[in-house]
């Protein structure tokens, strides 16, 4: 039997490996005590240094697709908000088309016509004022300008080139090509009809620009809350820990470190009676 001098005591290479297997297995019940205590498989890059770069990565994209989801619902709350304001913008042309139509009969004078063209004057600064002050976070959003530019990019990805832009909206009287115009005679009102007509075509238009965007973006959001789940229960199978089998092992550890100590227990009672024996 070898024996090892270590510290002023003699440890014969029986006990020293018992000793290095009780280390072992403590060492290994510790690791996986810990896992089932914060429910990870991998909890430092020691644990499984592949898996976490992975799990990592996965997590960078789970967190996009999170945010790219809030930037899609802020799109389509402004597309919505624009949407609105060319509603009551709609009703307004119709009311100026009336107004035109009225003024195109020769059944008015023109002093008539010019008390009507003060109605139809108010709505044409009307419909400017509603499309420059409709606004989403401070931005324009039906005047041509800021979201309404045309030019607006939309992050709708965890990735670079992940973008969309809105449509251009620009429902302002010029935009719309009312501006200037007048029913104060029959020959204005007759021009007049034909410019709403125009306009309204043109409106209905950009609403359907607006309209398709938004169903798009509801898509974009569906498939967003999809990819998000999937990559979820992909960085789980790779972070999180298996409990049943976690338990399994910690059940394994506990077993063999207390079969482990009984018997180095009793192998210390065996050479200790050993000893005694020797001395008598």
């Amino acid at each position: 039997m070898n024996i090892q001098k270590t510290g002023g005591l003699r440890i014969t290479s029986t006990q020293k490996g018992a000793t290095d297997a009780l280390r072992k297995t403590g060492r290994a019940l510790s690791k996986i005590l810990e896992k089932l205590s914060t429910a990870r498989r991998i909890n430092r890059a020691s644990d499984d240094a592949a898996g976490l770069a992975i799990a990592e990565r996965l997590n960078t994209q789970v967190r996009g697709f999170k945010m790219a989801s809030r930037n899609v619902s802020d799109a389509m709350s402004a597309l919505n908000i624009a949407d609105g304001a060319s509603t009551e913008i709609g009703a307004m042309l119709q009311r100026q088309r009336e107004l035109a139509l009225q003024a195109r009969n020769d059944t008015l004078t023109d002093n008539q016509r010019q008390q009507i063209d003060v109605e139809y004057q108010n709505l044409t600064q009307e419909i400017d004022r509603i499309a420059r002050g409709t606004e989403f976070n401070t931005q324009d959003v039906a005047s041509g300008q800021g979201l309404g530019s045309g030019n607006a990019q939309i992050q709708v990805g965890p990735n670079a080139g992940d973008t969309v832009t809105l449509p251009n909206v620009d429902m302002t009287a010029a935009g719309l090509a009312i501006a200037g115009t007048s029913i104060a005679d029959s020959a204005s009102a007759a021009n007049a009809l034909t410019a709403i007509d125009n306009a309204i075509d043109t409106m209905g238009a950009q609403r359907s620009n607006v309209g398709a965007m938004v169903n798009r973006l509801e898509s974009t959001q569906n498939n967003l809350m999809v990819a998000e789940t999937n990559t979820t229960a992909a960085e789980s199978i790779l972070r999180d820990q298996d409990m049943a089998m976690g338990i399994a092992e910690m059940t394994k550890n506990r077993l063999l470190q207390e079969t482990g100590m009984r018997a180095f227990q009793r192998f210390n009672e065996i050479s200790a009676n050993h000893i005694l024996g020797l001395l008598r």
